[in-house]
């Protein structure tokens, strides 16, 4: 696997992508009520493919409107897990002023895909001179997959990317902003807030083809996000995860990670997240997955006090709190 940098793109750049790609959500900003989703189960699997993709930027412009603050530290933690499959984070060392830390659900099998839903917050706005990248939810089926789908909140705005590990020079593939359009296209209500429902699957098994759908809950049906194939992948073993990750820095002002004054109030939740074994769908338990770090976490350890971590269901829903 090539380490070659993302395109280093200037950040004016990424606020041009962002006013082209559409109107940003703010909190003033009104939109249609949104669907009650199915909070048992989420969308079935097996729901109608539209045939249709997500409004999106790709390839190079979906590189250049991210920048190299969120593919670096991005690819930094995910690529050794993709270079050594099955490698997982055991622990956490203590936040020193600079740290990419993670946790969440690990399935422990090399699945055929995987679905989750994931709440959004919409409301973030990490300032301009707030370093830090938050990516929670963050979706990776098994070792042998092309894509990972992550939610992400920086200073350019907030966003559901594609990340194409299949790539020469793997980096943002598809970029998909949490604009207006986004909510009241792919979001239901998940406990008070908006959340998406992301499908990441392998669509051949001899060409490693995957492809990842977001769910249209307008037209009850996939719309795809991306697809990558790799068959050089299909060996890799060792399952993938879901997890809440974050790259922050010390604020000297309130002595914590830059995030966590502006992320105050909201949660991150990932549910009903299941995965294909041998075409059978089956969500996260405790007998085919872990919790990564095992035991309880230390807030501290994430540079923002006021995290709390939990397992309303394990394995198949987590829930960060700031």
């Amino acid at each position: 696997m090539k380490s070659t940098l993302l395109h280093r793109a200037p950040l004016r750049l990424a606020a041009v992508a962002l006013l082209a790609a559409g109107t940003l959500f703010t909190a003033g900003t009104a939109s249609a009520a949104l669907p009650e989703s199915t909070v048992d189960t989420g969308p079935a699997p097996d729901a109608p493919i539209s045939g249709k993709l997500v409004p999106a930027l790709r390839g190079e412009a979906a590189r250049a409107a991210t920048g190299p603050l969120v593919g670096e530290q991005f690819r930094e933690l995910g690529e050794a897990r993709h270079a050594v499959p099955g490698a997982k984070t055991s622990s956490i060392t203590p936040w020193t002023g600079a740290l990419h830390v993670v946790w969440g659900s690990f399935p422990s099998v090399n699945s055929d895909g995987a679905q989750a839903t994931h709440t959004i917050n919409p409301g973030i706005h990490l300032s301009a001179t707030n370093p830090d990248v938050v990516y929670a939810p963050t979706l990776d089926p098994s070792g042998k997959t092309c894509i990972e789908v992550t939610t992400f909140y920086w200073q350019g705005g907030n966003g559901v990317g594609a990340w194409d590990w299949c790539a020469a020079s793997p980096g943002f593939a598809a970029v998909s902003w949490i604009d207006t359009t986004f909510v009241n296209t792919y979001t239901s209500q998940f406990q008070g807030v908006p959340a998406y429902t992301v499908q990441d699957v392998q669509t051949n098994a001899t060409t490693n083809s995957w492809t990842a759908y977001l769910y249209n809950y307008t037209t009850s049906s996939w719309d795809a996000l991306f697809t990558s194939a790799d068959p050089g992948k299909l060996t890799n073993p060792g399952g993938g995860w879901d997890m809440f990750e974050v790259y922050t820095n010390y604020n000297s002002a309130t002595g914590q990670g830059h995030y966590c004054t502006e992320t105050y109030g909201t949660q991150f939740h990932a549910t009903n997240i299941k995965i294909k074994v041998g075409g059978t769908w089956s969500g996260l338990t405790t007998a085919n997955s872990s919790v990564t770090p095992p035991g309880s976490v230390s807030s501290t350890s994430f540079g923002c006090n006021g995290l709390t971590f939990s397992l309303p269901t394990a394995n198949s829903h987590w829930q960060v709190t700031n």
